[in-house]
């Protein structure tokens, strides 16, 4: 068997898995026993993390490389560490004990279904599961929990009227294969999975299976999808000003319409480029891998108790957004968000479960983070998030993203922990004589005096100055030991310097830049007159012309 629990572990570590060995591993690389009262305790708090969070297994007697070590305790000692185990928390846990046996090896599976109560260890203590962490609560986060826990038993009421027939048997082979399950469909679904559950024999199916895998969602749930509405203007218009240009309803199981919002997102979210000048090329649109990643975090996350709407993507002519039903769960705080801290609470954490599985979401808590780095990586400004009544909300505005060669070249201020709008002035200077004014600034979506506070915040950092004492026009300050006269010229600067000219061979890109782009954008150079080609193909001679300015 020892095949089966390796692939199992290597497919999904950290939120809903755990390794404990029963040795320590002295310096020498010897093994030593650890105290049996140790062992209860590392795997007492797992459960309870795992409890309290969305389930989970523990697995004892192995390392975290997958190699079987086995306890070393004979039948008596693990009839006293089960023992120990059930009265580990308060209320009492409940959990599920498997033998394992590999070779010679015995190893212990235990595994813990989501709790409807939040439980403390002995001495006080709670935890929930993060990631690969346990994590402790605090008082107030643990009554945070307890009030926000009833509305997480949406998904798990039992339907009376359901059967194994109503789930789409296709879908559920499909992610028993990817999720590294072995067995019948049924036992796995109903344990470790939590989505069937059994009435007099009977096998019901909860909520978040007919969510999941259901022929028929909306035999179960009014509006389950998603709804996209095109607006032409700024604003929602009612009555005569009524404005929509178009609207599309993505229904189905979970698992089918997230594998279509790749080309829903293709086939309605448009670009449009603006060109200005040859290294300040704007490309205005909605970044797909951001898109997605907030369709699925909504398919997740949204409360399905909210029957009478669905997840709403509402895009106008200035911005676009991803509407979830539902506010922010209790222990969840916008300032968390804010800060791109991970919120690892999930009102749905069996559906957050299969999902994450079926690898179709990241580790639980992770989304939001991840929009907020892509974003930042390519040059975007990060998402506003809003919260109403009966929705949460990501808005999107029509984000300008800069052309290679720009984000090449804003490099040389990496080390001064600049926004998104400080870099777009950078950029915008950087083919306007290197100068920007105070208007130039307010242009980038900021007033008068947040513009003010940022471009301070640059002269204080000695990325630009003042033209004159009080003025409002800057200058750009390059780092002296990097400064280019644009991108791309420091790649060849050695072969002009010797050679007077350079060829393909000659160019000196750094890693982040693959070959093909360096050499388009060298391309592109000729094109504006920068550089005279002689030759024909990869061996031609790029000799200067009078147009470069040479640092």
């Amino acid at each position: 068997m020892k095949e089966n629990w390796i692939e199992f572990w290597q497919r999904e570590p950290g939120q809903f898995a755990e390794i404990i060995s029963c040795y320590h591993k002295s310096f020498s690389g010897k093994l030593k026993k650890r105290p049996l009262k140790e062992i209860a305790q590392a795997v007492a708090v797992s459960l309870n993390a795992m409890g309290n969070a969305e389930g989970g297994t523990v697995l004892l007697g192995a390392t975290a490389g997958g190699e079987a070590e086995g306890v070393y305790f004979d039948d008596r000692g693990r009839q006293h560490l089960i023992r120990v185990l059930e009265k580990s928390s308060i209320p009492p846990l409940k959990f599920k004990t498997v033998t394992e046996v590999t070779g010679e090896k015995i190893l212990l599976r235990f595994t813990v279904a989501p709790s409807p109560a939040i439980h403390l260890l002995l001495n006080g203590k709670c935890y929930i599961r993060v990631g690969p962490e346990n994590i402790p609560l605090s008082r107030e986060r643990i009554a945070l929990l307890k009030e926000a826990r009833t509305e997480a038993w949406h998904e798990r009421e039992v339907l009376p009227k359901s059967a194994l027939k109503d789930l789409d048997q296709d879908l559920v082979a499909d992610f028993i294969g990817h999720s590294g399950g072995f067995g019948e469909a049924e036992k796995i679904l109903h344990r470790p999975y939590g989505l069937i559950e059994y009435s007099n024999g009977k096998p019901l199916l909860t909520r978040a299976a007919v969510y999941l895998f259901g022929k028929d969602p909306l035999r179960w749930h009014p509006r389950p999808g998603i709804e996209f509405v095109r607006f032409e203007g700024h604003e929602r218009g009612v009555g005569s000003e009524y404005n929509v240009a178009e609207r599309v309803r993505l229904e189905g199981p979970i698992l089918k319409l997230i594998r279509e919002v790749d080309s829903f997102i293709g086939g309605f979210i448009k670009e449009k480029v603006v060109l200005r000048d040859l290294f300040f090329q704007e490309k205005f649109e909605y970044p797909a891998f951001a898109l997605r990643e907030a369709l699925v975090n909504a398919i997740a996350h949204r409360d399905y108790g909210l029957e009478g709407s669905a997840i709403e993507v509402l895009m106008f002519d200035d911005r676009l957004e991803v509407r979830s039903p539902g506010r922010l769960p209790g222990p969840v705080k916008m300032e968390q968000l804010l800060r791109q801290e991970r919120a690892h609470y999930s009102r749905n954490p069996l559906i957050a479960r299969v999902l994450t599985d079926r690898g179709m979401m990241r580790a639980l808590g992770g989304g939001l983070p991840r929009i907020f780095q892509e974003m930042e990586r390519h040059g975007l400004n990060p998402p506003e998030m809003k919260e109403d009544e009966f929705f949460f909300s990501l808005i999107f505005r029509n984000t300008p993203i800069m052309e290679e060669s720009t984000l090449v070249w804003l490099q040389l201020f990496r080390d001064h922990a600049l926004n998104p709008r400080q870099k777009r002035i950078l950029a915008y200077a950087r083919v306007h004589g290197m100068i920007f004014s105070s208007a130039d600034y307010q242009k980038m979506g900021v007033g008068r005096d947040a513009a003010y506070t940022e471009i301070r915040e640059m002269v204080n950092k000695k990325v630009v100055q003042p033209l004159k004492k009080h003025g409002k026009v800057y200058r750009v300050l390059e780092p002296e030991d990097q400064a280019v006269s644009f991108p791309g010229l420091e790649w060849v600067k050695e072969a002009l310097d010797k050679k007077g000219f350079f060829t393909f061979a000659d160019l000196k890109q750094p890693e982040s830049v693959p070959r093909e782009k360096a050499i388009s954008l060298m391309r592109e150079l000729a094109k504006q007159g920068y550089f005279t080609i002689s030759g024909k193909g990869r061996g031609s001679q790029y000799h200067p012309t009078e147009k470069l300015k040479f640092m």
